[in-house]
């Protein structure tokens, strides 16, 4: 049996991730997807597609994509049930097993160096991303994996090798 789902589409809102059980982080996302065709009044149509990322893709796609950004996923369907209400509800959603993204690099990007202030900033940024509604604990988590992550880009620019 085969499995396998390739979409390209643009993000209809900005991912948000999710730390669940012990760590575990998932991203639920909308992708919109373009028919090949257009209604009888003329206007492009689109599909709109549930996606769900877990672990590693789940926090690149909460750390570097934003609304409407273009990217292709690839991944497989799930089907799943719950009952709210006395009223089953039945979800189709792709599970993303990877994703990449579709822009041109910002032409103000190209040449750039990294400086102690811009990692700061993404710092901050993926932090506040991140953090949203996380126990003390999981901040704490957070805190050092984020300090792991972006002080070894800070202490790079400071070192004396002749690169």
């Amino acid at each position: 049996m085969l499995n396998n789902v390739s979409l390209v589409g643009r993000l209809t809102k900005d991912p948000e991730v999710k730390i669940i059980g012990e760590g575990t982080a998932i991203c639920n996302f909308t992708l919109a997807c373009n028919r090949p065709y257009k209604d009888a009044n003329g206007e492009k149509q689109a599909d709109f597609i549930s996606c769900q990322a877990w672990k590693g893709q789940a926090e690149f796609i909460g750390t570097y994509m934003k609304k409407g950004n273009l990217i292709a996923i690839t991944g497989a369907i799930n089907t799943r049930t719950y009952d709210k209400d006395d009223v089953k509800h039945y979800v189709t959603e792709v599970n993303v097993s990877s994703v990449q993204s579709l822009e041109k690099k910002d032409d103000s990007d190209q040449g750039s160096i990294a400086t102690e202030d811009s990692i700061k900033k993404i710092w901050n940024d993926e932090w506040a991303k991140r953090s949203v509604g996380l126990d003390a604990s999981s901040k704490s988590n957070l805190k050092n994996e984020l300090a792991k992550k972006y002080q070894v880009q800070i202490d790079s620019l400071q070192s004396d090798l002749p690169y």
